[in-house]
Formats: structure tokens, sequence, C-alpha cells
């Protein structure tokens, strides 16, 4: 049985990715919103040479946790345009757990899936794990919290 708000297709228009986050280029790391409904959320990154987060040929760690909270950020914007609400700013309010893997080398295609643990008013607590072709490179468990 299909959930509801479950996306009928992904969303990789460029423009459209930028209206369901905050970021704007450079900082845009994630390509498309795969899959979304109410707890669970998967988005895709292809590794480009011009990313801010490559260097020598890898993306970084800091590039692999951004792309994990923007997952995250996605899931919350396109929810939130579903109840026809603007995308609102937002941050990681913090890092439970960690661990950096592997570091995926340039064209690398990412897949980053989230799920929510709970939500609460502004905060999200969310489960991350970002794999390349099936295999887990990084995972996560973060807060994330909207603005006002």
């Amino acid at each position: 049985m299909e959930e509801p708000n479950q996306l009928k297709s992904s969303i990789s228009d460029p423009k459209d990715i930028e209206k369901l986050l905050p970021h704007r280029k450079p900082m845009i790391m994630v390509d498309t919103l795969e899959y979304f409904s109410d707890k669970k959320g998967i988005s895709k990154l292809s590794i480009s040479e011009d990313n801010i987060f490559v260097s020598n040929g890898f993306f970084s760690e800091t590039g692999i946790l951004e792309h994990m909270a923007q997952t995250a950020a996605l899931h919350i914007g396109y929810k939130q345009s579903l109840n026809n609400i603007g995308t609102k700013e937002g941050f990681i309010g913090a890092i439970k757990s960690s661990q950096i893997i592997s570091l995926p080398k340039l064209n690398d295609i990412l897949t980053t899936e989230i799920e929510v643990i709970y939500e609460v008013a502004q905060m999200m607590m969310v489960k991350i794990k970002t794999s390349v072709n099936g295999n887990a490179i990084a995972i996560s468990e973060m807060s994330t919290v909207l603005k006002d």
C-alpha cells in the first residue's frame, strides 16, 4: 500500500532542487530527490570536479557530512512544499554519531538515505547512510533545526 505524500517520480531539475533547499550554488550538495515518504528520503549526488569539497580527486569528509545534512534539508523542504510552506533556513543541531568509512572519488554517485527517528517542533533527528554502488561509505545520526 502506498504511503500518503509519497514522491511519485524523482526531482532532478536544479531549479526545483533550489526551491526545496535554502542553499545556493556552489553549496548545493544534492542533485536529485529520488524518494520521499514522511519517514524516509533518498537523494543522489554525482561528484564533479567543480565541487568545492573535491580535493585531489576525492570528496572530503566535510562534503559528505554537508551532503548528508542537505539530504535531511531536502526531505524537510519537500515536506514543507507539500504543505505550501516556504523553504526555511536550518542548520545541524548536533551530530550524535558519524563514521566515514571511505572517501568517494571524482565521478562517483552518492546515494544517501535518511530515516526520521523523530520530529519535534522545528527539530528532526535522522539516521543517515551514504553509499556508492551499494557499498556504505558513511553513516551518521544527526539532528537538524529550522530557524523561525
